[in-house]
């Protein structure tokens, strides 16, 4: 139950709170969750990771709701002497008949009682877990899942008001916060409202069903993603600068950095594949198999490591351009025609790989130019 210290304001602290903290698990864990959607489907489904994503922000959002703001500290005396429960049903009508101006029975009070605080606590409790029944519904698809839904929204709700007896499940000395049995009704019947009225909103949202059907596209020896292959050269080459650098600092004391990276990545993307593997090592982690021509396997691997290299080479040849100071101004033009190059090397780069993209080609430009495949493990 939220606190009469301003209703607005009461919500601003936990809708801020809850979005900081989405934004800091998002960042830490889009790589992984990233490599293993590729990984487990093959593909990055935009709407599977909408579903996730803003079920994430709910729940963080529904919890600071009813925790924030916490108490100045763990043993703040200002709530030792509260009210810790409210075990009587329906007790929030009586409090309608505390609203200044409301007569039940007279039409034009109503304004009065909408906009009261009493009401706005009372249909914040019924949206609370109005999302939660939407979710369950995606999740459980049909209707006739009442019976499982109810006991998950009701735990949840209990869940919370639990946390509120507690004080946070004892971290504070004195509850903050009041156990009330009208929030449990008023949040278990919010839930299911959304439960049962969640085809309306999930009208554009492709079903759990269709994912599925989308998944078999991409399943074992099928052609990889575009996405996939985007994917395995970014780990190929994330991984081969980040051992290029470990072996930089501790066997040539930090010297050398670039050239060891380029030599790692020479290994991990055309000698290794050479040798046995059949694959790179960001195909390895995201379950990819290559697929080389039967003659000019090694040319084939060699123009696509030179295709994929090149704005990373042109920019190394710049900084070391950039790093001569000289007043000459030969030097200044040169400096300024590397810039130039080594821009127009990155946009040209990027523009073919979202020009292809939104062509929904099957293959990377440097994997079709190569002759080079990936298909699923």
């Amino acid at each position: 139950m939220i606190e009469r210290r301003g209703f607005m304001p009461s919500y601003a602290i936990p809708l801020s709170t809850a979005f900081i903290w989405f934004a800091v698990l998002s960042f830490l864990g889009t790589v992984p969750w990233t490599i293993y959607q590729y990984r487990k489907y093959g593909y990055f489904n935009i709407w599977r990771n909408i579903v996730l994503f803003s079920f994430i922000y709910y729940c963080l959002t529904a919890f600071f709701l009813v925790s924030l703001p916490l108490p100045k500290n763990r043993n703040d005396i200002e709530f030792k002497h509260h009210v810790y429960t409210q075990l009587k049903p329906f007790n929030f009508l009586s409090d309608f008949n505390t609203i200044p101006g409301f007569k039940p029975y007279q039409l034009n009070t109503y304004p009065k009682m909408l906009k009261s605080f009493t009401f706005l606590q009372l249909l914040f409790n019924v949206a609370l877990l109005f999302p939660l029944g939407v979710y369950l519904r995606f999740f459980f698809k049909k209707a006739k899942k009442w019976y499982i839904a109810l006991p998950i929204i009701f735990s949840v709700t209990l869940f919370f008001e639990v946390s509120q007896l507690t004080a946070l499940f004892g971290y504070y000395t004195y509850p903050y916060r009041l156990f009330d049995v009208d929030d449990l009704m008023m949040n278990t019947l919010g839930g299911l409202i959304g439960f049962f009225t969640a085809p309306v909103l999930l009208f554009f949202i492709p079903s759990r069903d269709q994912l599925h059907q989308k998944d078999k596209v991409y399943s074992s020896d099928h052609l990889a993603s575009y996405g996939s292959q985007l994917v395995e050269a970014l780990l190929t080459l994330v991984i081969s600068k980040l051992v290029g650098s470990i072996i930089a600092t501790f066997l040539c004391h930090g010297n050398y950095v670039y050239p060891i990276q380029l030599l790692i990545s020479v290994v991990f993307m055309i000698v290794l594949p050479i040798i046995g593997s059949d694959t790179t090592i960001g195909g390895k982690i995201i379950r990819l198999k290559l697929l080389l021509p039967e003659k000019k396997r090694v040319k084939s691997l060699i123009y696509r490591f030179i295709l994929i290299y090149t704005p990373s080479l042109v920019s190394h040849v710049s900084q070391s351009i950039y790093a001569f100071y000289s007043d000459s101004v030969s030097v200044i033009l040169l400096q300024v025609c590397v810039f130039l190059i080594t821009s127009v090397v990155w946009i040209v780069f990027g523009i073919i790989l979202i020009k292809d993209w939104i062509q929904k080609r099957d293959a990377v430009f440097f994997n079709y130019l190569s002759r080079v495949t990936f298909v699923r493990k």
